[in-house]
């Protein structure tokens, strides 16, 4: 479709409006002449509006006669009439011819990558990962062998399990599939210690083979040594076995902060000021001049790059500013109002550090302390999260 479209373009079509008693006839003609008709939109059963090429003008009102229609053109595009119309002037025809040479050389280029599939290695991390090995922006699309390079990246990181690469227009679609880590198994037979993964405190052991170094209500460090593989029997003597045993350890975290109930607060004013640039790979052109007049901003920057169809990247893309203005406001907070906004800014600050959102809700036990004060509150965010702890090392 894309293409019959871009011949369209090139080869010129007209917009036509066809009246008459006997439209179905007329289509059915046109149909078996194989004249392309494109955006058919029927009004009535006596009335269409239709897109065709300007060379099967000529033949359409031909039908038309036969089939006592009338033809109207409602509208005339593309290339052909687009030359016509300024054929008298040189140096526009010129341009024109330039710009198109200019743009038949740039869709031999990359000049967009997309990354699909990834969830723990960002989009810039993969970027950089086909990078090094030779796809990039502004490379020519026939000095990059797919195939080799996907192949030698699987081989290369252990990261990926999978990644395809394919060139579409002037974008190249990197689709990965990460390589889940599998922990180290170690065999039965062999000599192993059981060690602490983290700190935590002991909540349950449960030996079935080996010796206990710890007990409930220790506190261990990780690596330390939890159940050594070791047993000793009455007839046995020492000997050193596969240590095998369930750990359970509870790590303990809490976060505490104080807030008055009166605070300046950061509130946008609705003033708004925009700076647009071209960015043409590393050359800019600024179109507004100076910087924000406002004191006290926030800003977001959106880059939009120019694209003709969904695949068709142009090596230009448009930098919008957005300045809005902020300032600050004094703010009485409710009690609820304070406790809810403190409780969320230390579920944060743990969540980041411990993860706690991992954990499901039986091995998470969370605790929360209020105390009232004469200008504020003080809050403090306790958990204590129980997972298993131990893991084995061999010793061989």
């Amino acid at each position: 479709m894309i293409l019959k479209l871009i011949f369209m373009f090139f080869a010129g079509y007209v917009n036509i409006v066809v009246e008459g008693f006997f439209i179905e006839r007329f289509l059915n003609i046109c149909r078996n002449k194989k004249i392309f008709i494109q955006d058919l939109q029927r009004e009535n059963n006596t009335y269409i509006k239709a897109k065709i090429l300007k060379s099967d003008f000529n033949e359409i009102v031909h039908i038309a006669k036969q089939t006592k229609c009338k033809v109207k053109i409602h509208k005339k595009s593309g290339i052909p009439f687009f030359i016509n119309r300024y054929r008298k002037r040189k140096i526009f025809a010129i341009a024109v011819l330039v710009i198109a040479i200019f743009i038949f050389t740039i869709t031999k280029f990359v000049w967009n990558i997309e990354v699909e599939g990834n969830e723990n290695l960002s989009k810039e991390e993969i970027i950089n990962i086909v990078k090094e090995y030779g796809i990039n922006v502004g490379k020519l699309k026939s000095k990059i062998d797919t195939q080799k390079i996907s192949n030698e990246i699987r081989l290369n990181r252990e990261d990926l399990s999978w990644i395809g690469i394919n060139i579409k227009g002037t974008n190249v679609i990197i689709t990965v599939e990460e390589s889940t880590k599998i922990p180290e198994i170690i065999d039965k037979n062999e000599i192993c210690d059981i060690i602490a993964s983290k700190d935590a405190v002991i909540s349950k052991i449960i030996v079935q083979n080996g010796t206990a170094k710890v007990k409930e209500g220790d506190k261990v460090k990780k690596g330390d040594v939890l159940v050594e593989g070791v047993m000793e029997g009455e007839h046995t003597g020492i000997r050193q076995v596969h240590a095998d045993a369930d750990v359970f350890g509870s790590i303990y975290c809490e976060k505490e902060k104080k807030e008055e109930f009166v605070q300046n607060v950061t509130v946008k004013t609705g003033n708004e000021q925009k700076k647009n640039e071209i960015c043409i790979n590393n050359f800019k052109i600024n179109l507004n001049k100076g910087v924000s007049k406002f004191k006290n901003y926030d800003t977001i920057v959106t880059n939009q790059k120019i694209k003709f169809f969904s695949n068709f990247y142009f090596p230009i893309e448009i930098k919008t500013t957005k300045y809005i203005e902020l300032t600050n406001e004094p703010k009485k907070y409710s009690e609820d109002e304070l406790k809810s906004k403190i409780e969320t800014e230390l579920e944060a600050e743990l969540e980041k550090e411990y993860e706690v959102s991992k954990y499901d809700e039986k091995n998470k036990n969370r605790n929360v302390d209020i105390q009232v004060e004469n200008d504020g509150l003080k809050v403090k965010l306790s958990y204590e999260l129980k997972e298993e702890i131990g893991i084995k090392r061999n010793l061989n």
